[in-house]
This record gives C-alpha cells, sequence and structure tokens, in this order.
C-alpha cells in the first residue's frame, strides 16, 4: 500500500471519528443550553431541568459523567457510568439526573423502564401527590412509551391532568397525561413541594415563571441561595425571565404608567368637595328664596334660576319659603288692602 493511500486512510478515519466526538469542546457551562455541547455527538441538548441535559439519541455507547453535565463514552478517574452500551436512552437520563440532583444510587437493576416502579433504591419512594423533579414511570405503549419496554421521565411542572416532563429518547420538553403513567417516583432529599428555590440550578434571581427551574408564583422574583428562598419581590408589572444562567429581573414600570391615575385625580377634582350634588332635587326643603323653593335650572350661561310658574309648587301643601313667608304673593297683597282699609275708616272718623 502507497504512502498516500496509507495518509488518505487516516484521514478518513479522523474525520469519522470526529464526527461522532467532540472531547475538544468547551465543558458545558451549568443551564447555559444555548451554548452547551456533548463530549460524545458533539449535539446540543433537546432540553435541561434544573441545569442538567437531556440529550437526543445518537447511538450505542456507554455514557459516563462526572457532574451529570459533561458525558464521555469513556471512564476514568472521577466519571461515573450512567449507561452500559445503549447511549442517550430515557433510563440513562433519569439515573444521570437523580444521582446528581439528589444524591440517589446509580444501581436500581431494572431492564426496562417499566420496572423501575418495583425495583428502586432504599431512598426512593411511590407517591401519589408528584413535585417537580420528581419521575413519572409510563405504562407501555400509552403516551409513546415503547410497547415493550415502557418509558421514564423527570417531572418539571404537574397540573390536574397532564405532567409537563425533560426526557431523552426522544430529548426534550414534553406534556403528557397523567393517565397514562404507571407510578411516580421521588426521592427522599427532594424539598421541592416546600421551597420553590430547592428546584434552582444555581443562587440567584428567578422568575416564577422562569423555565430555569421548578418554579413558583408568577411574575414575582426569587432570591435563590443554596437551595432556599432568600427573599420574594412581587414584580407589578410583570417579571423578565432571562436566558438560562442569566438573573431574571422585574419589568420597569411604563412610561405612561401614571395616566390613568392622573385622569382619576382629574375627574376628582371637578366635583364638588363636600360631595353635594351639582343640582338640588325639589325635596320640600328651602331649595331657593326667590321662587318659593322650585327647583333650580341651569340657563346656558351655567347658572341656575326658576323655572317659569316655579312660585305656583309647593311640597304637600306645605310652606317651603324660608323664615316661614307664605308661598307666591296673594296673601302679602290682601295684608295690605285690609292695612289701607284701616287708614282709611280711621281718617273717615276722624272727619
Amino acid at each position: 500500500m502507497s504512502s498516500r493511500i496509507q495518509w488518505a486512510l487516516s484521514m478518513g478515519m479522523v474525520a469519522t471519528i470526529a464526527a461522532c466526538s467532540s472531547a475538544s469542546a468547551p465543558p458545558e457551562a451549568l443551564g447555559q443550553t444555548g451554548q452547551a455541547v456533548d463530549m460524545i455527538c458533539g449535539e446540543a441538548p433537546g432540553a435541561t431541568l434544573d441545569g442538567f441535559p437531556a440529550y437526543a439519541y445518537c447511538g450505542n455507547f456507554n455514557v459516563y459523567t462526572s457532574n451529570g453535565i459533561d458525558t464521555r463514552s469513556t471512564g476514568g478517574s472521577g466519571w461515573t457510568q450512567t449507561e452500559g452500551g445503549y447511549g442517550y436512552q430515557c433510563v440513562e437520563w433519569a439515573v444521570r439526573y437523580f444521582y446528581f440532583k439528589w444524591n440517589v444510587s446509580r444501581s436500581w437493576f431494572v431492564g426496562y423502564a417499566k420496572d423501575m416502579c418495583a425495583s428502586h433504591p432504599s431512598d426512593v419512594s411511590v407517591t401519589s401527590s408528584p413535585v417537580h423533579g420528581d419521575l413519572a414511570i409510563f405504562t407501555p405503549g400509552c403516551a409513546g412509551a415503547d410497547a415493550t419496554a415502557g418509558h421514564v421521565a423527570a417531572i418539571d411542572t404537574v397540573q390536574a391532568s397532564t405532567i409537563g416532563v425533560v426526557q431523552e429518547n426522544p430529548a426534550g420538553r414534553m406534556t403528557w397525561p397523567r393517565s397514562c403513567v404507571s407510578c411516580y417516583l421521588h426521592a427522599a432529599s427532594n424539598g421541592g413541594a416546600s421551597d420553590p428555590c430547592s428546584t434552582a440550578p444555581a443562587s440567584g434571581l428567578y422568575c416564577g415563571q422562569s423555565t430555569q427551574w421548578g418554579g413558583g408564583t408568577p411574575n414575582d422574583l426569587y432570591d435563590c441561595e443554596n437551595g432556599s428562598t432568600a427573599s420574594k419581590t412581587p414584580c407589578p408589572y410583570g417579571c423578565h425571565a432571562a436566558p438560562y444562567g442569566t438573573n431574571d429581573s422585574c419589568n420597569p414600570a411604563p412610561p405612561d404608567a401614571g395616566s390613568s391615575a392622573d385622569a382619576s385625580l382629574t375627574a376628582d377634582a371637578a366635583a364638588p368637595s363636600d360631595g353635594a350634588p351639582a343640582t338640588l332635587p325639589f325635596d320640600g326643603g328651602p331649595a331657593n328664596a326667590a321662587d318659593g323653593g322650585a327647583p333650580p335650572t341651569a340657563n346656558d350661561a351655567g347658572s341656575f334660576e326658576a323655572p317659569p310658574g316655579a312660585g305656583s309648587q309647593s311640597s304637600a301643601g306645605c310652606s317651603t319659603a324660608p323664615g316661614g313667608a307664605t308661598e307666591g304673593g296673594s296673601n302679602a297683597a290682601w295684608v295690605v288692602l285690609v292695612a289701607m282699609g284701616l287708614v282709611g275708616a280711621r281718617r273717615r272718623r276722624r272727619s
């Protein structure tokens, strides 16, 4: 074989190895899915949960990891095996996640995912109240589960009839019906039901609705420190969920946030300060001395004047003029006439 042929064959072998191995790629940064690649097939994860990546199946091989994030197909000092010969499968992901997230033993002694309900480490228990970070074991043939092996996935969110999960084979974030779940498995050290920050991949600020962690109250900003909630701040204008590995933040107030308040203040200023109505009802009270108590009406200039014939109105036959004055002018004229008659009579007597 000529040296040129030998050189060509050697270059072809190098190219083949490079296509399925990325040992020279930088280690994955925790939770930064946009920059993450594994160390076996050079692929980005299909999804992450609490910073741990789930990868798509890309061939049969061993899987070793040193931190639950970086993976390779050969062992070594500090590298733990999570799969023996079948690559990125659903069980590999479940074992790796539980081992590095909840410190659960890698010894499950199962042949298929469906067997995990009956065979699991001592610090794992079956639960009927799943929370973030638990495992869901699916009935074979249901919700896309293999008809023989079944399926397992790690739970992200729990709803009344569905669960949101992260899984491998296929890799990604999925929503499945709870009716297809054979059992839920809970790790003893999983405190996700009591403190949302126990699911945070690292200390930092997280919106309740952020997908970086298990989640809390939407539009509340959590300050997570070492797996515990240090503080929680409501965000009145919403919470901004930043990319993975970046602190979230409350949205700032919009420029016109005070316009509605200003409008209500203007409307209040136009109303009488004592709460009195703009027009006075005709209720038999001393409404207007000039017209004997008739209801006032507004003219074009905005001032009040008595309507035509207002002096003939009364309230249930009672006087409504102030100071005890009788309604209208007829009684006053009669008094004047009587007085004049008396004066005339006196004058006639004197004469």
